[in-house]
């Protein structure tokens, strides 16, 4: 079936009135078919085209054995269709695409980086290329030199070519595909077998900004912004800048420093707080250890965490010998540190966990959770009753 790839022959193309071939039904949805279409199907790296027929939103577009689906939730009820695409993405994937091609290009042309797959997302766009370690000069050289080109506005073209005459074009990388091949010239810089759509000049790109790169699989992704997307990143990111002036009260040039200075600052008052708490741990456990009555302590500490109440635990122990039993709320904490104590992470195993309690530990460290509140306190009250008295029996 012969149908017009309007999304080839005009790419600025925004609204469309065609025919419909053929429908059908698959899965609850209506796949349509027309004579022309300005919807570019998933391929070539590049996600497929949104829009509506007829009013009716698309969910998708593919091509399978040279049809183009047009993939909708509900039938349409003519055969007359306005199709109308939504611009926005369109003009951000195409942006996206000739994006990689010119930051393909340059890193090859640069430093002999070749691109072995591209990856163009929602939020940003990424390239691996064979650098095994890419160091930010490198980064910074090919990116100037890429807007360098984006001002220039080199013009780009889009063209078919035959297997022999392909032998007379500089393709920066031949697919393993025969037959005829669409070809994406930037003046001069690049030649690239593609399927995607693309600009008609460098200079539509406006801006193309690599945001950062790591190691992958013995290469390196390279993160980039390209058109709008870029200059979105730097309107949030000025305007980040901008309230962190407001904030700090400093200019934008002196932001790090003032913010290295405030870390440190932070630092060192989170080390004065780590002794002060220390401090107040100790002085608890020698309150507990002067109030203790017998050998098993029973504390309810509800707002502390797991690391606190095992903190007190080690404090207490470290002044005495006992069993220490902390009760979270949801959660009891124990430990012991007797030559014959019991054996707490066999004891939650034989009484708490059929009582509904998940949990274990050591023979002197334990803590078991609980679902119900009240089987906590029933497994609370067997250790208040019994804990003393099977350790004796032990």
């Amino acid at each position: 079936m012969d149908i017009t790839k309007k999304y080839y022959t005009h790419p600025w193309l925004q609204e469309l009135t065609t025919t419909v071939t053929s429908t059908h039904e698959k899965e609850g949805q209506q796949l349509v078919v027309l004579q022309e279409t300005i919807f570019y199907p998933t391929g070539g790296g590049q996600p497929h085209d949104l829009g509506s027929l007829n009013g009716e939103p698309l969910v998708d577009v593919f091509e399978q054995d040279g049809v183009i689906y047009h993939v909708l939730t509900q039938p349409l009820t003519s055969e007359k269709v306005e199709c109308v695409l939504d611009w926005k993405r369109r003009l951000d994937h195409m942006q996206q695409h000739t994006g990689q091609h010119l930051l393909s290009a340059i890193f090859e042309d640069e430093f002999g980086y070749k691109t072995e797959s591209f990856h163009l997302g929602i939020e940003y766009s990424s390239i691996d290329i064979t650098a095994s370690n890419l160091t930010l000069t490198e980064q910074e050289q090919v990116e100037k030199r890429v807007n360098q080109l984006i001002f220039s506005n080199l013009p780009i073209s889009a063209y078919t070519v035959t297997s022999t005459e392909l032998d007379q074009i500089p393709v920066r990388k031949l697919p393993q595909i025969e037959g005829d091949l669409r070809i994406v010239e930037i003046q001069g810089i690049d030649y690239s077998p593609c399927s995607g759509t693309h600009l008609e000049s460098t200079g539509q790109l406006n801006l193309l900004k690599i945001i950062r790169a790591e190691k992958y699989k013995g290469m390196t992704r390279v993160y980039f912004l390209a058109g709008s997307r870029a200059l979105a990143d730097y309107s949030h990111k000025h305007q980040l800048s901008s309230d962190l002036v407001v904030l700090l009260g400093v200019p934008h040039d002196e932001l790090v420093f003032r913010v290295q200075s405030e870390l440190e600052q932070k630092r060192e008052l989170e080390r004065k707080l780590q002794d002060l708490q220390g401090e107040l741990v100790t002085f608890q456990a020698e309150r507990i250890v002067a109030d203790a009555e017998g050998l098993a302590l029973f504390l309810d500490l509800p707002e502390a965490t797991i690391e606190e109440a095992q903190h007190l635990t080690r404090a207490i122990l470290n002044l005495g010998s006992y069993y220490v039993v902390i009760n979270l709320g949801e959660r009891l904490v124990l430990g012991h540190n007797l030559p014959t104590g019991l054996n707490l992470g066999r004891l939650i195993k034989e009484y708490g966990q059929p009582l509904g309690g998940r949990g274990g530990g050591s023979a002197t460290n334990a803590q078991v959770y609980f679902a119900q509140p009240k089987a906590l306190q029933e497994f609370h009250h067997f250790l208040e009753s019994n804990l003393e008295e099977i350790h004796k029996n032990n």
